[in-house]
């Protein structure tokens, strides 16, 4: 494969991910894929690729990239992004000639960022999926000096999409509301313990990773049934709590079995805020139902359909006031 782009410099963790290998948890293999699904899949369609194509995340820092040949790309993130040493607009596509070199900077407010390019980055399926997960050697993170390859794509037409700031996520502030269902293990936990989740404030810990988010903050109380459980599936957003009763938040490279009591779990339209929540980011829990939960994906899906129809051209965006507020509306259809 001939190679399109050349690592310049890398500060950070960065790894190829895509949407993930769900279906192989059965054999003790994580789904993995983009920790901040919703940006990613910005950053695709900006680039004009399906949401699902393999692209680069960074966490913090972004790298510097030379590219070998044209190619059309995309950075989402609230980041300092230059072009040949121009500032460019962060969340907008753009043509690169052979030669190039794009510097992506550190993120203000979120914790990873993505680079997609048209017809996505090449590189081995590993149980269907490129994404990185280096503690099974699926993938391992990148390094200066690595050059990649790049899928075949047309690109003319797919530069000169743009998302303007009200329809960017909001990751900035350092308070997160993140919704959860309860259970499966409510047996575990006394009323008291229950209502400490509820009410407390917690801040996520320096020893967050990819596999999960420790949480410090008021310890919730376990029943005499204990915190330890018979080791059962394990799911990206279950709540955990050990017997010290600070919570932890599977995420995406989460193991797939586990044996402390869950109290909780994140509906799957919060977890991309979790994910960009840096050390040091309060979080409160609120509960709702299955049926809410779901609801909430299903607007949220079609929040990223819209966005998708309008980098396309398809629909428009407009600002309305109701009550006082303004909300963003699309005009035209989504397929």
């Amino acid at each position: 494969m001939r190679a399109l782009i050349e690592l310049l410099k890398v500060s950070s963790l960065l790894t190829v991910q895509d949407s993930g290998r769900p279906g192989y948890r059965k054999l003790g293999v994580p789904v993995s894929g983009f920790m901040d699904d919703y940006s990613a899949r910005i950053a695709n369609y900006l680039a004009g690729n399906p949401g699902n194509t393999p692209l680069l995340e960074f966490l913090l820092t972004g790298p510097t990239i030379r590219f070998n040949a044209s190619a059309v790309f995309a950075v989402a993130g609230e980041v300092d992004v230059k072009l040949n040493g121009v500032p460019i607009e962060p969340w907008g596509s753009y043509w690169a000639k052979r030669g190039d070199v794009l510097e992506v900077g550190t993120l203000r407010s979120d914790l990873y960022g993505y680079i997609a390019f048209a017809g996505g980055v090449k590189c081995e399926r590993l149980l269907g999926s490129c994404s990185a997960y280096p503690k099974a050697n699926l993938g391992r993170p990148l390094k200066a000096g690595d050059r990649l390859s790049l899928g075949y794509a047309i690109l003319a037409g797919r530069e000169g999409r743009y998302l303007p700031p009200e329809l960017r996520p909001d990751y900035s502030g350092n308070k997160r509301e993140i919704r959860v269902v309860f259970g499966p293990n409510l047996e575990h936990f006394t009323e008291e313990g229950i209502e400490t989740f509820l009410s407390s404030e917690y801040t996520v810990t320096p020893e967050s990773d990819r596999m999960g988010y420790r949480l410090d903050g008021p310890a919730i109380e376990h029943s005499k049934a204990g915190a330890d459980i018979v080791t059962e599936p394990l799911t990206p957003g279950a709540v955990q709590v050990p017997a010290n009763g600070k919570p932890i938040v599977m995420m995406r490279d989460a193991q797939t079995t586990g044996g402390y009591a869950k109290i909780a779990t994140v509906v799957s339209a919060d977890l991309h805020l979790l994910a960009q929540s840096r050390p040091g980011t309060g979080v409160r829990f609120r509960a709702v139902g299955v049926e809410e939960a779901q609801e909430i994906l299903r607007r949220r899906e079609k929040t990223i359909e819209a966005i998708k129809s309008f980098l396309e051209g398809k629909m428009r965006a407009y600002k309305v006031k109701i009550s006082g507020k303004e909300f963003t509306a699309f005009a035209g259809k989504v397929k």
